[in-house]
């Protein structure tokens, strides 16, 4: 997302060594050197310094200390990390006062693509174009639709919730050059295969820093369900 500050906010999700989750922001995934480029699962070390924006788990990453020192292969090294922090439903996690929390998901009820602006706004272009950061800028491509999901939890809730994660939005930027029907494959790759019935999925929910009362999807983990079920995760 264009930022006035930052040029382009990216926050990244993560799990501490005490099984706190954290949100790091900004992070500039896209000019990261090639030694500190991270993926998913990979265990990182960065020094953290406090943030201004008020949410408990939210940390300003100093990202020339960031190093990745490790990678968690496989479904049960990833359950280790991930099993302690899931909560059943987007109530418990608003009443403990998180603002990023993984919440069970017991249906998904629809993949919805909501078209939007093909392009940036003119506000949203000058901020593209500061190099208060950066030196080069590289582009960034408007994804001209809104993706939700109609989902409840494990406790009833009913919710209708913006994703906000890169891995959707750059999902569409490719598919769009591969297939004539990229938001149909998008649907089926999500209802089947990411979030299919022989997964236990869990959405990575994460509020808005002007908005608290809005989660939105940050993310998601769904392993299968025979490896869920002998760990016991929920």
């Amino acid at each position: 997302m264009p930022s006035a500050k930052y040029i382009e906010t990216v926050c990244v999700g993560g799990i501490n060594d005490r099984a706190e989750w954290r949100r790091l922001v900004p992070m500039p995934l896209r000019y990261l050197e090639d030694e500190r480029r991270f993926r998913t699962y990979d265990v990182i070390e960065v020094q953290l310094g406090p943030s201004s924006d008020g949410r408990l788990e939210t940390r300003r990453p100093h990202t020339p200390t960031l190093r990745v020192v490790d990678h968690l292969d496989g479904w049960p090294a990833r359950c280790d990390w991930v099993r302690p922090t899931v909560l059943p439903s987007l109530h418990a996690l608003e009443s403990q006062d998180k603002t990023l929390a993984p919440v069970s998901v017991a249906e998904i009820l629809d993949f919805i693509a909501k078209p939007t602006s093909p392009d940036w706004t003119p506000a949203q272009k000058d901020k593209l174009r500061q190099a208060q950061l950066f030196d080069e800028q590289k582009p960034l491509e408007k994804v001209p639709f809104e993706f939700r999901f109609r989902w409840r939890d494990d406790e009833g809730g009913e919710h209708n919730s913006l994703v906000l994660a890169w891995e959707m939005l750059q999902t569409y930027r490719e598919y769009r050059r591969r297939y004539p029907n990229p938001l149909d494959v998008m649907r089926d790759k999500w209802l089947l295969d990411v979030c299919g019935s022989d997964r236990r999925v869990s959405f990575h929910m994460g509020n808005l820093a002007q908005r608290r009362r809005v989660f939105c999807v940050c993310g998601w983990f769904n392993p299968p369900k025979e490896i869920a079920n002998s760990a016991t995760l929920w």
